[in-house]
């Protein structure tokens, strides 16, 4: 799901633009895409509605001058070593086909299920068993990147399931959007016995219980947030809650990602190894401490596959400036 709420990252793609006005626009057109496509995939091969998608994303990177030279310039700032101009288009192009793919990849995997699941590649699974093994519940961390609309299901049909914490939908700035995509999405896999944790509803005793008794939970990084850390050479403030209930309850922190193959049907689930959260007694400086081996985590995981990165666009949003955090999740 999105991550970002404010207006104003929303809509800079056009200079002028009312936020409201422009945020009411995006959400119907993506609305529109998402039920048309549903209707298309009952037609056309998945391999065609990818290419449709991406010719979307395409032709939006180049028809907004203004809003290509702003992300390019993001992407340049977070990634100096990357002086190739070309290699910033590719990135950006891709950037933009993100937004669009969530919808895409939780339609594929309602169509194609069987097949979805035969070409997905997973990497480090033992990690994870590791971390189960001990019995003091997981955290299981991720950005908003690759595949990530349909990580829930794909854990849950690898006998993996987690219960992630979503934002409440009433807060989400595109709510139609973000519901229809939650209640599809859930369908497709979950964890039956607790689908979702939404913010706001008793979120945080809820989790430590859940974290107690040994369980699962997803919460992604690149969250607004004010805990100040180091992100692609700047400083950032991201939501703490990750750091606030691995001290809390000994869960483990594991980092993880689905990222999108060169072909419709070809994905790749990469378990990295836990994040160390040693504790010194000041809690205050072990929540900076493990938020920051957080924060690295994530970014490595973005260098990993950049154009699968669909917060490029709020990425100032979190450099230098603090946000309050979202209630339940701090």
């Amino acid at each position: 799901m999105l991550a970002f709420r404010e207006t104003s990252n929303a809509s800079e793609a056009v200079s002028g633009t009312d936020p409201g006005l422009f945020l009411r626009a995006v959400e119907s057109a993506l609305l529109f895409l998402f039920h048309l496509n549903r209707l298309l995939s009952l037609f056309l091969p998945a391999g065609m509605l990818k290419a449709m998608y991406c010719s979307t994303g395409y032709f939006t990177y180049c028809a907004f001058p203004p809003m290509r030279r702003r992300l390019d310039d993001k992407i340049r700032a977070a990634m100096p070593e990357i002086e190739q101009p070309r290699e910033i288009t590719r990135i950006g192009r891709r950037a933009c086909c993100a937004l669009l793919m969530p919808s895409l990849e939780l339609i594929i995997l309602r169509r194609c299920g069987d097949s979805y699941m035969r070409g997905l590649r997973v990497e480090g699974m033992e990690h994870l068993e590791a971390a189960d093994d001990a019995g003091r519940g997981v955290i299981l961390v991720g950005t908003h990147q690759g595949a990530n609309a349909t990580r829930i299901a794909v854990m849950s049909r690898l006998d993996k399931a987690y219960t992630p914490i979503f934002l409440y939908p009433g807060e989400s700035p595109v709510v139609r959007y973000y519901t229809s995509l939650a209640l599809f999405g859930q369908e497709l896999g979950c964890d039956e016995e607790c689908p979702v944790f939404w913010t706001g509803q008793d979120t945080v005793r809820r989790v430590r219980e859940h974290l107690e008794r040994g369980k699962r939970v997803g919460i992604d990084i690149d969250v607004p947030g004010r805990c100040e850390v180091e992100f692609f050479g700047n400083s950032a403030f991201l939501a703490d809650g990750i750091a606030r209930f691995a001290i809390d309850t000994g869960a483990a922190i594991v980092p993880f990602q689905l990222l999108q193959g060169r072909r419709i049907l070809e994905h790749k689930l990469i378990i990295h190894p836990p994040i160390a959260t040693v504790t010194s007694g000041d809690r205050d400086k072990d929540i900076r401490s493990v938020m920051g081996e957080v924060a690295a985590a994530a970014e490595s995981m973005i260098r990993n596959a950049p154009g699968q990165w669909m917060s490029w666009f709020g990425i100032r949003g979190l450099w230098g400036q603090e946000r309050a955090l979202e209630e339940g999740v701090g």
